[in-house]
């Protein structure tokens, strides 16, 4: 029977429609060059994300688990790992143990971030406008 006869979706058919209609993922491509590629451009938006629902008192620091990471943003533990490498090489990600048991805290460097999309934003515009 198909769906336009008026047929009730079956159950697999319910799980998959809720799959494909969970909130989608963003990240902000100009982060792409100055975080080292699209995974850590994705780790670095959804941290951005993240930062927008801290308290005052945080001074930017949040807690995120591996699972939590992977669960938000689909990215494995290597692929974390790896964005979380090229982030704080770049001066970007900021990482500390807090706790008993020590969980990993995260703090962008919103500083750094601005420089770095500052002087991407100049030398695209200077080629496109041969300055």
């Amino acid at each position: 029977m198909s769906h336009r006869t008026g047929a009730t979706l079956r159950p697999l058919d319910t799980a998959l429609m809720l799959d494909l209609l969970d909130e989608p993922i963003v990240f902000h491509r100009a982060y792409v060059p100055v975080a080292g590629g699209i995974t850590a451009a994705l780790f670095l938006s959804y941290a951005g994300y993240a930062y927008e629902s801290l308290p005052e008192d945080s001074h930017g620091w949040f807690t995120r688990t591996q699972g939590e990471w992977e669960r938000d943003t689909g990215l494995t533990r290597r692929e974390q790992e790896t964005a979380r490498r090229q982030l704080r090489e770049r001066g970007l990600l900021e990482e500390r143990r807090v706790g008993m048991p020590a969980e990993l805290g995260f703090r962008v460097n919103w500083r750094r971030l601005r420089e770095a999309l500052e002087r991407q934003a100049a030398e695209h515009w200077a080629e496109r406008l041969g300055g």
